[in-house]
């Protein structure tokens, strides 16, 4: 759902504000929900502010970056190791999904025992 533009809420904000009217009625006239002008004004009073909240996108990928490139490299290294070993030489205390998911963002498959980049041909 998208955030309610500025001008909406500078005009909510004003209603209660400087007109003093109540919750159902500026919820009425702007025609919005009501819970929207209640949430509206509580984010207003705790934080002075009337721009929407910052939206998180969930957890930050633990290899990005350098990381990425270890990872990478150890693979290329060890082609037939296992994801417990491969976890254990990043040195990042994860999860064998989190390494299996990195491996393939990358592109890497596991097929005959081994890591190896995805065939750009296709399946056989």
């Amino acid at each position: 759902m998208k955030p309610l533009s500025l001008d909406l809420r500078q005009r909510v904000i004003h209603a209660r504000e400087a007109e003093q009217q109540t919750l159902g009625r500026i919820a009425q006239r702007f025609a919005l929900p009501k819970a929207s002008v209640q949430t509206l004004l509580a984010h207003y009073h705790a934080t002075g502010q009337i721009g929407p909240k910052p939206r998180n996108a969930g957890r930050k990928p633990v290899f990005q970056g350098e990381a990425a490139r270890r990872l990478e490299a150890d693979v290329l290294a060890h082609p037939d190791a296992t994801l417990a070993e491969l976890r254990d030489r990043s040195g990042f205390p994860v999860a064998l999904t989190v390494v299996h998911r990195a491996l393939r963002k990358m592109g890497f498959t596991r097929k005959k025992n081994r890591y190896r980049r995805a065939s750009r041909n296709g399946q056989t």
